[in-house]
């Protein structure tokens, strides 16, 4: 006869085992999805891209950027910060809710706190 404390750890073992034959029983009933018009198919003559190290991939970065670039980055997201300020100014003028569904949802809150 096993040990007492050896017991909680073998129902434990066949309740996993079992779980598992479960689970496997059940998706072994199931229909594989169809991936035929979802994946583009292969050409086999077509050779695999070659990989890059990343220092060849930094050394290209630093030969592309230069001042004038830097510069026309730094007035194009100026442009956007100032163009999502703007955006954000007029959202926040415009009300989200009408008069009439503000009412309502005050009231529903004031009788949700008078219920407590």
């Amino acid at each position: 006869m096993p040990h007492p404390r050896a017991m909680p750890l073998l129902t434990a073992g066949l309740f996993k085992t079992g779980l598992l034959a479960l689970v496997l029983g059940l998706s072994a009933c199931t229909d594989r999805p169809d991936l035929s018009g979802r994946v583009a198919p292969l050409d086999p003559a077509t050779p695999w891209p070659s990989l890059l190290d990343t220092t060849a991939l930094a050394q290209s970065g630093a030969n592309l950027s230069t001042a004038e670039d830097g510069q026309t980055q730094v007035q194009s997201l100026e442009a956007r910060a100032a163009a999502l300020r703007s955006r954000a100014r007029r959202l926040s003028q415009t009300p989200v809710l009408s008069a009439s569904d503000r009412s309502f949802l005050l009231s529903a809150i004031a009788r949700l706190e008078a219920a407590q």
